[in-house]
C-alpha cells in the first residue's frame, strides 16, 4: 500500500473516528446531566413524602389520643 492511497483512507477514517467521539462524549455528558436531574427530582420526591409521612404520623397520634379519651368517657358514661 503507497502512502497516498494510506493518506486517503487516513483523510476519512480520522474525521470519522473524532465525530464519534464527539458524538459519544455528548452523549454520555447528556446522560450524565439526565441521571443527576432524574436523581434530584427523585430526592426531592422523597423529601416531601417523608415529611407528609411524618404529619400522617402526627395525626394518627393525636387522633389515637382522641379515641382513648373518648373511649374512657364512653366507659364512665356506661358505668354510671
Amino acid at each position: 500500500m503507497d502512502f497516498a492511497r494510506l493518506y486517503g483512507v487516513a483523510e476519512i477514517i480520522v474525521p470519522l473516528l473524532v465525530f464519534v467521539a464527539v458524538s459519544l462524549h455528548k452523549f454520555r455528558t447528556g446522560m450524565v446531566a439526565s441521571w443527576k436531574e432524574e436523581a434530584e427530582a427523585y430526592r426531592g420526591k422523597v423529601e416531601r413524602q417523608s415529611e407528609e409521612l411524618a404529619a400522617l404520623h402526627a395525626e394518627v397520634r393525636a387522633l389515637r389520643r382522641e379515641n382513648a379519651e373518648l373511649r374512657a368517657q364512653i366507659a364512665e358514661l356506661l358505668s354510671r
